[in-house]
C-alpha cells in the first residue's frame, strides 16, 4: 500500500516502477536494476518504494550511497515526499555526528544517507553495531555505474556491507562492454543470477562479442544472436529501464477517455510531455596559428618514435585534444616550442602588479589581449559569436568543457563582452555552495551563461532554465556527453533543447566523433577503461589520428 496522496502524484511509469521493485521483494529475488532513462524519476520512485515498506513494517533499515553533489538533492527529495520518514546523514565532518546519526538509525529505523567516498573509509563502521555484524534490509546505489569495475576499490568497500536486498539506480547501464553490466547484476542479484565471472564470459560475452565481429560467420553471428537474447530473458525479470521516448509515446496512445465513474480517480497525473531535442554537430575550421602548430606537433621526431613503438599514445592525443580546444591549453614552455608567439612575460613582473598566487592558466593568458586569444582559436571565435547570439534571441546556455583552464578563457572573454555568467567546477567542493549557484542560476534571468566541466556538472544536476547546451570538448566516453547533455533536457523543461558539439575539422577530434558515431559496437558507449580508450584502436587507427586531414571540409 503507498500513501494515497503520494500515488496521485506518481505518474503511471513511476507506479510501474515501484510494483517493480516491490515484485522483486515478494519473489524473494536479492536485488535488481531500475535504469531509466536519465530525468524520469527514479529518486521519487525509490522514495515511494521505500515508504510503503516502512509504512507496512517490512523493513526497518536502509541503506542508501549516493555521489556527494547529489546527497542535497535526495535529502530535498525525501522532505518533500516522506516528511514524516526517518532520513539521516552520514556526511561530513563531525565524526561524532555521523556516528549518531548511525546509531539512531540501526537503533530504531530509517533511511541513512551516504556517498561512495566516505564509504572507502566507513564500511567496517557501517556493517557493525554494538560489535556485531549489522545486515541492512535494502542497500541502494544511486547513479551505481560506478561500480562497474569490480576491482575498483569503490566496488569492494560496498561488497563489504552486509545487506538482504539490494538495488542500483543508473540512467546509463552498460550497453556494451558485458563485463560491466555482469558487475552489476553480480552485485545487484549478489551472485545470484549470472554465475562468476569466468563463467560469464565463456557462456556469453565470448560468443556475443565474436558474432559482432567483422569477419563473423553466419553460424557465429546466429549463435551470438540467440545467445543475446537468452541474457536478455535471464535478467529481464531483475531489470527495468524506460526511455524518455517511450514514454512520450505511451502518454499519447493512452489517454482515457470514457472511463466508467469510479475508475477515472485511479488514472495517473500524465507525464509532461518533454519538449524536442536537437543535437547539432558543428564543424568548426581551426584558426591558421592552430593549424600550424598542430602540423608542427606532428612532424617532432617524439611523435615519429612514439608512432613505432608500443607505448600508449595517450599524453600525446591529449595534446593534440587540447589543440582542437586552444594551443594556451599547453604549457607557456610547449607553446613557445611549438612557435606560438609566447610575449616578452616574464615572471618577476608578476610580482609588481598582481599577486603570483593565481592560478597558472590566468598568469598563462593575462598578458594577451581578448582579440589575440579569439584569434587562436576558431571554436572560441564560434562560441562567443553562438553565445551572443542567443543571448540577444533570450535563451539561457550551458557551456561544457573538460577543461577548466578552458573554462578560464572563456570566462574571461565573455566577462569582458558584459555576459552575467555563472560557474561550477572541480574547485567548487562545497555542495551548499554549488547548490546556491545553481538555485541563483534557475531563478535569474539575467545569468545567460552557466559553465560547467563535464566531470562535474555532468552528474545529477537539475539546470531546466537552461535550453541551449554546447559541448566544447567531446569526451571519448560519448555516455558523458548525454549526461550533460540531460542536465537541460529533463522533467520540468518546458522549451525545446538545443545541444551544440563543436569538432574541428580533419582533426583528432573528427576521427574520434566518427568512432563513436560509426563504430559501435565494443568500446563504444563505455569501456569502463576511462584512462586508455586506445588498446582498442588497431596499430593502423593509431597512426591515423596522427594525420591531420583537409581541415577545411
Amino acid at each position: 500500500m503507498l500513501y494515497g496522496e503520494m500515488h496521485d502524484k506518481l505518474f503511471h511509469h513511476q507506479r510501474e516502477g515501484v510494483a517493480f521493485l516491490y515484485k522483486l521483494y515478494q519473489d524473494r529475488r536479492k536485488g535488481g536494476i531500475l535504469a531509466d532513462d536519465m530525468g524520469l524519476g527514479k529518486t521519487i520512485q525509490i522514495i515511494a518504494f521505500l515508504s510503503g515498506m516502512f509504512d507496512a513494517e517490512l523493513i526497518r533499515s536502509v541503506l542508501l550511497i549516493v555521489p556527494t553533489s547529489l546527497l542535497n538533492n535526495w535529502m530535498k527529495e525525501f522532505a518533500k515526499w516522506t516528511p514524516g520518514l526517518r532520513v539521516k546523514v552520514f556526511h561530513g565532518t563531525s565524526k561524532a555526528e555521523r556516528e549518531k546519526h548511525l546509531e539512531q538509525i540501526q537503533r530504531r529505523k530509517g533511511t541513512l544517507l551516504t556517498t561512495y567516498k566516505i564509504l572507502l573509509n566507513s564500511w567496517k563502521q557501517l556493517s557493525s553495531f554494538s560489535g556485531k555484524e549489522f545486515v541492512w534490509d535494502y542497500v541502494i546505489l544511486d547513479e551505481a555505474h560506478k561500480i562497474k569495475t569490480s576491482s575498483a576499490k569503490t566496488t569492494k568497500s560496498v561488497y563489504a556491507i552486509p545487506s538482504r536486498n539490494r538495488i542500483l539506480l543508473t540512467g546509463t547501464p552498460v550497453q556494451n562492454n558485458l563485463k560491466e553490466l555482469w558487475a552489476l547484476f553480480d552485485f545487484a542479484c549478489q551472485g545470484s543470477l549470472l554465475g562468476t565471472v569466468k563463467t560469464f564470459q565463456m557462456e556469453y560475452e565470448n560468443p556475443i562479442t565474436k558474432a559482432r565481429a567483422k569477419d563473423a560467420s553466419p553460424g557465429e553471428k546466429a549463435l551470438g544472436l540467440k545467445i543475446s537474447e537468452n541474457l536478455m530473458s535471464i535478467i529481464k525479470p531483475c531489470f527495468l529501464r524506460r526511455t524518455k521516448d517511450e514514454i512520450q509515446k505511451q502518454n499519447k496512445s493512452e489517454l482515457p477517455s470514457h472511463l466508467p465513474g469510479d475508475q477515472s480517480k485511479d488514472v495517473a497525473p500524465t507525464m509532461p510531455s518533454l519538449p524536442q531535442k536537437k543535437d547539432f554537430i558543428v564543424w568548426v575550421f581551426l584558426a591558421p596559428v592552430q593549424e600550424e602548430i598542430y602540423r608542427n606537433f606532428l612532424t617532432l621526431d617524439h611523435i615519429k618514435e612514439l608512432l613505432i613503438s608500443k607505448r600508449s599514445p595517450l599524453a600525446e592525443l591529449n595534446i593534440l585534444k587540447k589543440l582542437c580546444d586552444h594551443p594556451r591549453l599547453l604549457s607557456p614552455r610547449a607553446c613557445g616550442h611549438l612557435g606560438l608567439e609566447a610575449s616578452s612575460y616574464s615572471e618577476k613582473e608578476v610580482g609588481e602588479n598582481e599577486p603570483s598566487e593565481l592560478p597558472d592558466m590566468k598568469r598563462n593568458i593575462g598578458h594577451i589581449s581578448d582579440e589575440r586569444l579569439l584569434q587562436e582559436s576558431g571554436k572560441l571565435g564560434f562560441l562567443v559569436a553562438l553565445l551572443e547570439r542567443l543571448r540577444d534571441e533570450g535563451h539561457r546556455t550551458l557551456v561544457f568543457s573538460q577543461s577548466r583552464k578552458m573554462l578560464d578563457v572563456i570566462e574571461r572573454i565573455l566577462t569582458h563582452r558584459h555576459f552575467k555568467l555563472m560557474r561550477i567546477d572541480g574547485t567548487v567542493t562545497h555542495l551548499t555552495e554549488r547548490e546556491k549557484r545553481i538555485g541563483v542560476f534557475q531563478k535569474d534571468r539575467d545569468y545567460s551563461v552557466f559553465l560547467l566541466t563535464t566531470q562535474v556538472g555532468g552528474i545529477g544536476l537539475t539546470l531546466t532554465a537552461a535550453s541551449r547546451v554546447v559541448i566544447f570538448d567531446p569526451s571519448w566516453n560519448p555516455a558523458t556527453d548525454a549526461q550533460a547533455v540531460d542536465r537541460a533536457y529533463r522533467i520540468g523543461q518546458k522549451e525545446n533543447v538545443i545541444i551544440y558539439r563543436l569538432i574541428t575539422c580533419g582533426t583528432v577530434e573528427e576521427k574520434i566523433y566518427r568512432r563513436q558515431v560509426f563504430k559501435d559496437s565494443l568500446i563504444r558507449q563505455s569501456t569502463g577503461d576511462k584512462k586508455n580508450p586506445y588498446r582498442y584502436f588497431t596499430m593502423q587507427e593509431i597512426r591515423e589520428l596522427f594525420i591531420l586531414e583537409d581541415t577545411r571540409s
